[in-house]
């Protein structure tokens, strides 16, 4: 890793050589000295993000920018999907075509899916302090724990975009091939994906369960050690109660029972719009390998 020299070209050392950057709008801040902490862990995150860049890119496609933060739908902060940032974690990749999202685990390694939206669907974006709204024709994504300068900067360079219609597509975890829907599998390479039913009605039976078919396992081992405390509760609540009352004592149950029912239903609920924030490829993660596939069109 570079030491000396003049901080833009330790910068342009640190970016992955295989990816064209538009180094003026990725670094607008660099000073002489040293180099900014962030504008490191940017370039730092760009490497990471290679291996997929290298498969998702098209030969001509430059990168202005790129920012990590958490992908989230404004319902789940009021819900327990508030918890989801534990398993969203997310680099957003500005191109000179598009935004990509690229799942990534908590070291800033891509793990499980990418979605893009083209420049031309989006219809406005807005942000304030951490967070960024982008709206497309169909939906609105928010994005925050976002630095705020970085969340300034992003903001200026996704305003001059034009209104279209239209929203965002999945990529296929294999080939990137885009989509506006959620298939079952892949129409370009026939790589098979999670199905988001299968994955909400295993949340129903059990929350977690769902999660954990997804591959978010250690969020699902959470939410399944606080369903089975519940269960617990209600267990040694009813079973004492009815043996004492009857039917009465089953009744006096009846409020925990219904709070587990709500708990279960929402938790499925919640699973399921995880499930189609993108495509959760049958085989696990990303292709981070060596092997070149052909970029997406």
């Amino acid at each position: 890793m570079p030491t000396g020299g003049q901080p833009e070209e330790e910068l342009k050392a640190l970016l992955p050589a295989s990816i064209a950057v538009r180094f003026e709008e990725m670094f607008p801040d660099v000073r002489p000295g040293r180099i900014n902490r962030r504008d490191r862990k940017r370039a730092e995150m760009l490497r990471k993000a290679e291996p997929v860049l290298q498969r998702a890119l098209n030969p001509m496609e430059v990168v202005r920018f790129t920012t990590n933060g958490v992908r989230q739908l404004t319902w789940w902060l009021l819900t327990a999907g508030s918890m989801n940032p534990f398993a969203n974690r997310t680099t957003l990749v500005l191109t000179d075509r598009r935004v990509l999202l690229i799942h990534t685990d908590s070291r800033q390694q891509p793990r499980m899916f990418a979605n893009q939206l083209p420049l031309e669907r989006i219809r406005s974006t807005s942000g304030r302090n951490s967070y960024i709204f982008i709206r497309s024709g169909r939906e609105q994504l928010m994005f925050h724990g976002v630095k705020r300068s970085e969340a300034r900067q992003l903001k200026g360079l996704l305003e001059s975009t034009a209104t279209k219609k239209g929203g965002w597509q999945n990529l296929c975890p294999r080939c990137f091939t885009a989509t506006d829907d959620a298939p079952l599998s892949c129409a370009k390479c026939g790589e098979e994906f999670k199905s988001p039913k299968k994955a909400a009605l295993r949340s129903l039976l059990f929350p977690g369960l769902g999660d954990f078919y997804l591959g978010y396992r250690k969020y699902a081992m959470l939410e399944i050690m606080g369903a089975g405390l519940l269960w617990a509760l209600f267990v040694s609540t009813l079973v004492p109660t009815v043996m004492a009352k009857g039917v009465e004592g089953a009744i006096v149950a009846g409020p925990l029972l219904a709070l587990l029912a709500v708990i279960h239903t929402g938790d499925a609920l919640l699973t399921r719009a995880k499930a189609k924030t993108g495509l959760h490829s049958r085989d696990g993660n990303l292709p981070t390998g060596e092997q070149s596939l052909e970029p997406a069109s």
